[in-house]
Protein backbone atom coordinates (compact mmCIF):
# COMPACT_ATOMS: atom_id res chain seq x y z
CA UNK A 1 0.00 0.00 0.00
CA UNK A 2 2.80 2.35 0.95
CA UNK A 3 4.58 1.63 -2.37
CA UNK A 4 1.41 2.55 -4.31
CA UNK A 5 1.17 5.84 -2.42
CA UNK A 6 4.79 6.66 -3.25
CA UNK A 7 4.21 5.82 -6.90
CA UNK A 8 1.15 8.07 -7.03
CA UNK A 9 3.13 10.85 -5.36
CA UNK A 10 5.96 10.49 -7.91
CA UNK A 11 3.46 10.50 -10.79
CA UNK A 12 1.75 13.58 -9.29
CA UNK A 13 5.04 15.43 -8.85
CA UNK A 14 6.16 14.48 -12.36
CA UNK A 15 2.78 15.59 -13.79
CA UNK A 16 3.03 18.89 -11.91
CA UNK A 17 6.55 19.48 -13.19
CA UNK A 18 5.50 18.73 -16.77
CA UNK A 19 2.49 21.04 -16.35
CA UNK A 20 4.62 23.84 -14.91
CA UNK A 21 7.15 23.44 -17.70
CA UNK A 22 4.32 23.47 -20.26
CA UNK A 23 2.92 26.65 -18.75
CA UNK A 24 6.37 28.26 -18.82
CA UNK A 25 6.81 27.28 -22.46
CA UNK A 26 3.40 28.70 -23.42
CA UNK A 27 3.94 31.94 -21.44
CA UNK A 28 7.40 32.51 -22.96
CA UNK A 29 6.08 31.75 -26.43
CA UNK A 30 3.14 34.16 -26.05
CA UNK A 31 5.28 36.94 -24.62
CA UNK A 32 7.65 36.77 -27.59
CA UNK A 33 4.71 36.66 -30.03
CA UNK A 34 3.00 39.67 -28.45
CA UNK A 35 6.17 41.75 -28.32
CA UNK A 36 6.62 41.34 -32.09
CA UNK A 37 3.14 42.58 -33.02
CA UNK A 38 3.15 45.50 -35.48
CA UNK A 39 6.90 45.07 -36.00
CA UNK A 40 6.81 42.29 -38.59
CA UNK A 41 6.38 42.77 -42.34
CA UNK A 42 5.64 40.39 -45.20
CA UNK A 43 5.33 42.88 -48.08
CA UNK A 44 8.37 44.78 -49.35
CA UNK A 45 6.15 47.74 -50.26
CA UNK A 46 5.00 48.19 -46.66
CA UNK A 47 8.27 47.97 -44.76
CA UNK A 48 9.98 51.30 -43.95
CA UNK A 49 13.58 52.02 -44.96
CA UNK A 50 16.38 51.17 -42.55
CA UNK A 51 20.03 51.67 -43.32
CA UNK A 52 21.09 48.12 -42.34
CA UNK A 53 19.50 44.70 -42.66
CA UNK A 54 20.69 41.81 -40.45
CA UNK A 55 20.42 38.38 -42.14
CA UNK A 56 20.43 35.71 -39.44
CA UNK A 57 22.66 32.78 -40.27
CA UNK A 58 21.88 29.39 -41.66
CA UNK A 59 23.57 26.96 -44.03
CA UNK A 60 22.67 26.12 -47.66
CA UNK A 61 22.80 22.42 -46.72
CA UNK A 62 20.94 21.07 -43.72
CA UNK A 63 23.29 19.89 -40.99
CA UNK A 64 20.45 17.61 -39.93
CA UNK A 65 20.25 15.40 -43.04
CA UNK A 66 22.66 16.84 -45.63
CA UNK A 67 19.85 17.93 -47.92
CA UNK A 68 19.17 21.32 -49.47
CA UNK A 69 18.09 23.87 -46.86
CA UNK A 70 15.10 25.83 -48.14
CA UNK A 71 15.20 28.06 -45.06
CA UNK A 72 18.51 29.35 -46.45
CA UNK A 73 17.12 29.82 -49.97
CA UNK A 74 14.08 31.80 -48.80
CA UNK A 75 16.15 33.91 -46.41
CA UNK A 76 18.61 34.88 -49.17
CA UNK A 77 15.82 35.64 -51.64
CA UNK A 78 14.06 37.84 -49.08
CA UNK A 79 17.22 39.76 -48.17
CA UNK A 80 18.04 40.39 -51.85
CA UNK A 81 14.47 41.52 -52.48
CA UNK A 82 14.72 44.02 -49.63
CA UNK A 83 18.05 45.38 -50.89
CA UNK A 84 17.00 45.68 -54.54
CA UNK A 85 13.81 47.49 -53.48
CA UNK A 86 15.97 50.14 -51.80
CA UNK A 87 14.61 49.34 -48.33
CA UNK A 88 18.11 48.67 -46.91
CA UNK A 89 21.50 50.04 -47.98
CA UNK A 90 23.65 47.37 -46.33
CA UNK A 91 23.28 43.69 -45.42
CA UNK A 92 25.12 42.06 -42.51
CA UNK A 93 25.27 38.29 -42.99
CA UNK A 94 25.73 36.79 -39.54
CA UNK A 95 26.63 33.17 -38.88
CA UNK A 96 29.41 30.79 -37.97
CA UNK A 97 32.15 28.87 -39.73
CA UNK A 98 31.20 25.17 -39.37
CA UNK A 99 33.35 23.67 -42.11
CA UNK A 100 34.95 21.28 -39.61
CA UNK A 101 31.56 19.58 -39.06
CA UNK A 102 29.77 17.08 -41.27
CA UNK A 103 27.62 19.00 -43.81
CA UNK A 104 29.02 22.19 -42.27
CA UNK A 105 29.55 25.44 -44.17
CA UNK A 106 31.16 28.83 -43.81
CA UNK A 107 27.76 30.47 -43.35
CA UNK A 108 28.69 34.15 -43.92
CA UNK A 109 30.59 33.34 -47.13
CA UNK A 110 27.80 31.07 -48.39
CA UNK A 111 25.24 33.81 -47.72
CA UNK A 112 27.41 36.49 -49.34
CA UNK A 113 28.02 34.43 -52.49
CA UNK A 114 24.31 33.64 -52.83
CA UNK A 115 23.34 37.29 -52.36
CA UNK A 116 25.81 38.36 -55.05
CA UNK A 117 24.19 35.87 -57.43
CA UNK A 118 20.86 37.50 -56.58
CA UNK A 119 22.21 40.88 -57.68
CA UNK A 120 23.37 42.41 -54.39
CA UNK A 121 26.49 44.61 -54.64
CA UNK A 122 29.30 42.75 -52.85
CA UNK A 123 30.64 46.00 -51.40
CA UNK A 124 27.34 46.36 -49.52
CA UNK A 125 27.63 43.00 -47.75
CA UNK A 126 29.34 42.74 -44.34
CA UNK A 127 30.47 39.32 -43.04
CA UNK A 128 29.93 38.67 -39.33
CA UNK A 129 31.45 35.49 -37.86
CA UNK A 130 30.16 36.07 -34.32
CA UNK A 131 26.67 34.94 -35.31
CA UNK A 132 26.77 31.53 -33.63
CA UNK A 133 23.88 32.73 -31.44
CA UNK A 134 21.03 35.13 -32.16
CA UNK A 135 22.07 37.09 -29.06
CA UNK A 136 25.55 37.62 -30.55
CA UNK A 137 24.17 38.67 -33.95
CA UNK A 138 21.80 41.24 -32.51
CA UNK A 139 24.10 42.60 -29.80
CA UNK A 140 26.98 43.05 -32.24
CA UNK A 141 24.86 45.40 -34.33
CA UNK A 142 24.74 47.74 -31.34
CA UNK A 143 28.06 47.15 -29.62
CA UNK A 144 30.44 46.82 -32.60
CA UNK A 145 28.68 48.18 -35.68
CA UNK A 146 26.99 51.06 -33.81
CA UNK A 147 23.56 50.46 -35.34
CA UNK A 148 20.47 51.17 -33.23
CA UNK A 149 17.82 50.91 -35.97
CA UNK A 150 17.82 47.76 -38.13
CA UNK A 151 15.75 45.27 -40.13
CA UNK A 152 16.11 41.64 -39.08
CA UNK A 153 15.65 39.09 -41.87
CA UNK A 154 14.69 35.49 -41.14
CA UNK A 155 11.62 33.26 -40.91
CA UNK A 156 8.71 34.69 -38.88
CA UNK A 157 9.19 32.61 -35.73
CA UNK A 158 12.93 33.40 -35.66
CA UNK A 159 12.29 37.10 -36.28
CA UNK A 160 9.90 37.23 -33.31
CA UNK A 161 12.56 36.02 -30.88
CA UNK A 162 15.25 38.24 -32.42
CA UNK A 163 12.96 41.27 -32.09
CA UNK A 164 12.40 40.52 -28.40
CA UNK A 165 16.16 40.25 -27.94
CA UNK A 166 16.68 43.54 -29.78
CA UNK A 167 14.07 45.31 -27.65
CA UNK A 168 15.76 44.05 -24.49
CA UNK A 169 19.08 45.45 -25.79
CA UNK A 170 17.56 48.82 -26.63
CA UNK A 171 17.68 48.41 -30.42
CA UNK A 172 14.85 49.76 -32.57
CA UNK A 173 14.32 46.74 -34.82
CA UNK A 174 11.68 45.56 -37.24
CA UNK A 175 11.48 42.18 -38.97
CA UNK A 176 11.04 41.19 -42.58
CA UNK A 177 9.71 37.65 -42.85
CA UNK A 178 11.19 35.10 -45.22
CA UNK A 179 8.92 32.32 -46.41
CA UNK A 180 8.81 29.25 -44.16
CA UNK A 181 9.27 26.00 -46.14
CA UNK A 182 6.21 23.79 -46.46
CA UNK A 183 7.93 20.55 -45.41
CA UNK A 184 6.13 19.41 -42.23
CA UNK A 185 9.02 17.47 -40.71
CA UNK A 186 11.43 20.39 -40.92
CA UNK A 187 8.71 22.79 -39.74
CA UNK A 188 7.98 20.76 -36.59
CA UNK A 189 11.67 20.25 -35.87
CA UNK A 190 12.49 23.95 -36.23
CA UNK A 191 9.35 25.08 -34.45
CA UNK A 192 10.07 22.77 -31.54
CA UNK A 193 13.63 24.03 -31.33
CA UNK A 194 12.35 27.61 -31.47
CA UNK A 195 9.94 27.10 -28.56
CA UNK A 196 12.78 25.85 -26.38
CA UNK A 197 14.99 28.70 -27.59
CA UNK A 198 12.38 31.17 -26.35
CA UNK A 199 12.49 29.63 -22.88
CA UNK A 200 16.27 29.88 -22.94
CA UNK A 201 15.95 33.51 -24.02
CA UNK A 202 14.20 34.39 -20.76
CA UNK A 203 16.58 32.25 -18.69
CA UNK A 204 19.49 34.15 -20.24
CA UNK A 205 17.82 37.49 -19.52
CA UNK A 206 17.24 36.56 -15.88
CA UNK A 207 20.83 35.33 -15.55
CA UNK A 208 22.10 38.43 -17.37
CA UNK A 209 24.03 36.31 -19.89
CA UNK A 210 26.30 38.53 -22.00
CA UNK A 211 26.99 38.05 -25.73
CA UNK A 212 30.21 36.32 -26.72
CA UNK A 213 31.61 38.71 -29.35
CA UNK A 214 35.19 38.10 -30.44
CA UNK A 215 35.49 41.05 -32.85
CA UNK A 216 35.96 44.04 -30.57
CA UNK A 217 36.98 46.83 -32.97
CA UNK A 218 34.07 49.29 -32.94
CA UNK A 219 33.33 50.54 -36.46
CA UNK A 220 30.27 51.96 -38.20
CA UNK A 221 30.80 50.41 -41.63
CA UNK A 222 28.03 52.59 -43.11
CA UNK A 223 30.33 55.59 -42.73
CA UNK A 224 33.27 53.98 -44.52
CA UNK A 225 34.34 54.96 -48.01
CA UNK A 226 33.29 52.57 -50.74
CA UNK A 227 36.31 50.80 -52.13
CA UNK A 228 36.64 49.74 -55.76
CA UNK A 229 39.76 47.76 -54.95
CA UNK A 230 41.50 46.34 -51.90
CA UNK A 231 45.27 46.26 -51.43
CA UNK A 232 47.16 43.95 -49.11
CA UNK A 233 50.71 42.88 -48.26
CA UNK A 234 51.03 39.11 -47.85
CA UNK A 235 53.97 37.36 -46.23
CA UNK A 236 54.92 33.88 -47.47
CA UNK A 237 57.94 31.63 -46.98
CA UNK A 238 58.75 32.13 -50.69
CA UNK A 239 58.77 35.91 -50.57
CA UNK A 240 56.23 38.65 -49.91
CA UNK A 241 53.42 39.56 -52.27
CA UNK A 242 51.41 42.67 -53.04
CA UNK A 243 47.79 41.86 -53.83
CA UNK A 244 45.33 44.17 -55.59
CA UNK A 245 41.81 42.73 -55.59
CA UNK A 246 39.20 44.67 -57.60
CA UNK A 247 35.48 44.57 -56.86
CA UNK A 248 34.38 43.29 -60.26
CA UNK A 249 30.69 43.81 -59.51
CA UNK A 250 31.31 47.54 -59.91
CA UNK A 251 33.91 47.56 -62.67
CA UNK A 252 34.35 46.81 -66.36
CA UNK A 253 37.49 45.65 -68.20
CA UNK A 254 39.07 46.42 -71.55
CA UNK A 255 42.42 46.29 -73.31
CA UNK A 256 43.86 49.57 -74.55
CA UNK A 257 46.26 49.22 -77.49
CA UNK A 258 48.50 51.80 -79.11
CA UNK A 259 48.43 54.27 -76.24
CA UNK A 260 49.36 54.54 -72.57
CA UNK A 261 46.40 55.06 -70.19
CA UNK A 262 46.53 58.37 -68.35
CA UNK A 263 46.74 58.30 -64.56
CA UNK A 264 44.73 61.55 -64.61
CA UNK A 265 41.70 59.64 -65.87
CA UNK A 266 39.91 59.07 -62.54
CA UNK A 267 37.47 56.58 -64.08
CA UNK A 268 40.37 54.09 -64.31
CA UNK A 269 40.65 52.04 -61.11
CA UNK A 270 43.53 49.79 -62.25
CA UNK A 271 45.87 49.74 -65.28
CA UNK A 272 48.73 47.34 -66.02
CA UNK A 273 50.52 45.88 -69.04
CA UNK A 274 49.05 42.59 -70.21
CA UNK A 275 50.52 40.82 -73.24
CA UNK A 276 54.16 40.89 -74.28
CA UNK A 277 54.94 43.92 -76.45
CA UNK A 278 57.52 44.22 -79.22
CA UNK A 279 60.23 46.86 -79.02
CA UNK A 280 59.24 48.83 -82.10
CA UNK A 281 57.09 51.90 -81.61
CA UNK A 282 54.10 52.76 -83.76
CA UNK A 283 53.15 49.33 -85.15
CA UNK A 284 49.82 49.10 -83.34
CA UNK A 285 48.21 45.71 -82.85
CA UNK A 286 50.89 43.81 -84.75
CA UNK A 287 53.35 44.94 -82.04
CA UNK A 288 51.46 42.85 -79.47
CA UNK A 289 52.29 39.18 -78.86
CA UNK A 290 49.44 36.94 -79.91
CA UNK A 291 45.88 37.51 -80.99
CA UNK A 292 43.97 39.74 -78.60
CA UNK A 293 40.57 41.37 -78.10
CA UNK A 294 40.14 45.10 -77.55
CA UNK A 295 36.83 46.95 -77.44
CA UNK A 296 34.93 43.87 -78.53
CA UNK A 297 37.10 43.31 -81.65
CA UNK A 298 39.69 40.62 -82.26
CA UNK A 299 43.09 41.59 -83.66
CA UNK A 300 46.10 39.64 -84.91
CA UNK A 301 49.41 40.05 -83.12
CA UNK A 302 52.83 38.58 -83.74
CA UNK A 303 53.47 34.90 -82.99
CA UNK A 304 54.90 34.11 -79.55
CA UNK A 305 55.73 30.57 -78.41
CA UNK A 306 55.63 31.63 -74.75
CA UNK A 307 51.89 32.31 -74.95
CA UNK A 308 50.50 29.14 -73.36
CA UNK A 309 47.34 30.61 -71.83
CA UNK A 310 44.87 33.45 -72.08
CA UNK A 311 42.53 35.64 -70.07
CA UNK A 312 39.21 36.98 -71.31
CA UNK A 313 36.49 39.16 -69.83
CA UNK A 314 33.07 40.14 -71.12
CA UNK A 315 29.96 41.64 -69.51
CA UNK A 316 28.16 38.35 -70.16
CA UNK A 317 30.75 35.76 -69.10
CA UNK A 318 32.91 37.73 -66.65
CA UNK A 319 36.60 36.85 -66.06
CA UNK A 320 37.85 33.52 -67.46
CA UNK A 321 41.25 31.81 -67.79
CA UNK A 322 42.24 29.31 -70.48
CA UNK A 323 45.22 27.01 -70.85
CA UNK A 324 46.72 25.80 -74.13
CA UNK A 325 43.66 26.08 -76.44
CA UNK A 326 42.19 29.57 -76.24
CA UNK A 327 41.46 30.87 -79.76
CA UNK A 328 37.73 30.05 -79.53
CA UNK A 329 37.65 31.84 -76.15
CA UNK A 330 39.05 34.99 -77.82
CA UNK A 331 36.39 34.81 -80.51
CA UNK A 332 33.66 34.41 -77.90
CA UNK A 333 34.96 37.40 -75.90
CA UNK A 334 34.85 39.49 -79.08
CA UNK A 335 31.26 38.43 -79.82
CA UNK A 336 30.26 39.37 -76.27
CA UNK A 337 31.85 42.84 -76.49
CA UNK A 338 34.72 42.01 -74.15
CA UNK A 339 38.51 41.85 -74.06
CA UNK A 340 41.28 39.27 -73.92
CA UNK A 341 44.99 38.62 -74.27
CA UNK A 342 47.41 35.72 -74.37
CA UNK A 343 50.41 35.24 -72.08
CA UNK A 344 52.49 32.63 -70.32
CA UNK A 345 50.39 30.44 -67.99
CA UNK A 346 52.03 29.68 -64.65
CA UNK A 347 49.21 28.02 -62.68
CA UNK A 348 46.22 26.08 -63.99
CA UNK A 349 43.64 24.16 -61.93
CA UNK A 350 45.60 25.02 -58.75
CA UNK A 351 48.80 23.40 -60.07
CA UNK A 352 51.96 24.88 -61.55
CA UNK A 353 52.45 24.24 -65.28
CA UNK A 354 55.59 24.06 -67.41
CA UNK A 355 56.91 27.50 -68.37
CA UNK A 356 59.37 28.70 -71.00
CA UNK A 357 60.89 31.05 -68.44
CA UNK A 358 63.43 29.28 -66.24
CA UNK A 359 62.40 28.88 -62.62
CA UNK A 360 65.69 30.29 -61.35
CA UNK A 361 65.24 33.51 -63.36
CA UNK A 362 65.24 36.51 -61.01
CA UNK A 363 63.06 39.61 -61.35
CA UNK A 364 60.02 41.38 -59.94
CA UNK A 365 57.11 39.30 -61.24
CA UNK A 366 53.41 39.96 -61.65
CA UNK A 367 50.44 37.74 -62.52
CA UNK A 368 46.71 38.11 -63.07
CA UNK A 369 45.07 35.43 -60.92
CA UNK A 370 41.89 33.71 -59.88
CA UNK A 371 42.00 33.17 -56.12
CA UNK A 372 40.47 30.42 -54.00
CA UNK A 373 37.26 32.46 -53.60
CA UNK A 374 37.00 32.64 -57.42
CA UNK A 375 37.79 36.36 -57.31
CA UNK A 376 40.05 38.18 -59.73
CA UNK A 377 43.29 39.52 -58.22
CA UNK A 378 46.60 40.97 -59.40
CA UNK A 379 49.67 39.74 -57.51
CA UNK A 380 53.20 41.15 -57.66
CA UNK A 381 56.32 40.02 -55.84
CA UNK A 382 57.57 42.54 -53.32
CA UNK A 383 61.09 42.87 -54.64
CA UNK A 384 63.25 40.55 -56.70
CA UNK A 385 62.62 36.80 -56.32
CA UNK A 386 63.15 33.72 -58.45
CA UNK A 387 60.33 32.86 -60.84
CA UNK A 388 59.88 29.51 -59.09
CA UNK A 389 59.47 31.15 -55.70
CA UNK A 390 56.93 33.60 -57.12
CA UNK A 391 54.84 30.71 -58.41
CA UNK A 392 55.15 28.86 -55.08
CA UNK A 393 54.11 32.01 -53.21
CA UNK A 394 50.97 32.18 -55.36
CA UNK A 395 50.22 28.49 -54.78
CA UNK A 396 50.59 29.02 -51.02
CA UNK A 397 47.69 31.48 -51.25
CA UNK A 398 45.41 28.94 -52.92
CA UNK A 399 45.59 30.53 -56.38
CA UNK A 400 43.64 28.50 -58.94
CA UNK A 401 44.75 30.24 -62.15
CA UNK A 402 47.70 32.56 -62.81
CA UNK A 403 48.68 34.25 -66.07
CA UNK A 404 51.98 36.14 -66.22
CA UNK A 405 51.72 39.82 -67.22
CA UNK A 406 54.42 41.83 -68.97
CA UNK A 407 57.13 43.18 -66.65
CA UNK A 408 60.61 44.60 -66.88
CA UNK A 409 61.56 48.26 -66.63
CA UNK A 410 58.94 50.36 -68.41
CA UNK A 411 56.64 47.42 -69.12
CA UNK A 412 55.86 47.17 -65.39
CA UNK A 413 53.95 50.49 -65.39
CA UNK A 414 50.91 50.10 -63.12
CA UNK A 415 48.63 52.50 -61.25
CA UNK A 416 45.47 52.01 -59.21
CA UNK A 417 42.84 53.72 -57.04
CA UNK A 418 41.29 52.22 -53.92
CA UNK A 419 38.44 54.67 -53.29
CA UNK A 420 36.10 56.51 -55.62
CA UNK A 421 37.20 59.91 -54.34
CA UNK A 422 40.93 59.43 -55.00
CA UNK A 423 41.90 61.92 -57.71
CA UNK A 424 45.59 60.93 -57.54
CA UNK A 425 46.34 57.23 -58.02
CA UNK A 426 48.90 55.00 -56.34
CA UNK A 427 51.64 53.31 -58.35
CA UNK A 428 53.35 49.95 -58.30
CA UNK A 429 55.69 51.36 -60.97
CA UNK A 430 55.31 54.84 -62.46
CA UNK A 431 57.57 55.00 -65.55
CA UNK A 432 56.15 53.54 -68.81
CA UNK A 433 57.99 52.95 -72.06
CA UNK A 434 56.56 54.57 -75.20
CA UNK A 435 56.22 51.18 -76.93
CA UNK A 436 54.66 49.41 -73.91
CA UNK A 437 51.44 49.89 -75.80
CA UNK A 438 48.92 47.36 -74.52
CA UNK A 439 47.30 47.77 -71.13
CA UNK A 440 44.53 46.03 -69.25
CA UNK A 441 42.31 48.70 -67.72
CA UNK A 442 39.54 48.35 -65.14
CA UNK A 443 37.04 51.21 -65.13
CA UNK A 444 34.07 52.22 -63.02
CA UNK A 445 30.76 51.05 -64.49
CA UNK A 446 28.76 53.91 -65.96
Amino acid sequence: MEIKVKRKRIVLIFTCLISIFGIIVVVCDRMVDNAAKDRLYDDVEDIPHRKVGLVLGTSPISTWNGRRNYYFDHRIKTAAELYKAGKVDWLVVSGGDYRNLENGYDEPVAMRDSLIKQGVDSIRIVLDYDGTRTLNSVAKMRDVYRQDSIVIISQKYHNERALYQAKHLGIDAIGYNAKTPDRRTSWWRNRGREVLARVKLFIDIVRDVQPDIKESMVSDFTESKLEFLSESHIQTEYGDLICLKPDMSRLTMDMICGEIPSADNDSIVLAFAGAFTGSTSGKGHINIAGNHVSGGKIYRGYRCKRNTGAFTWSPLSGPQFFYDDYQSAMEKAAREGGMGFAQEMTIHDSKSVKTARKLDNKNVFRALCLNKENQLALYESLGIVTFGNFINALLSQGIKEALYTDMGQGWNYCFYRVNADESSPKYLHNQPLPYASNFVVLKVKQ
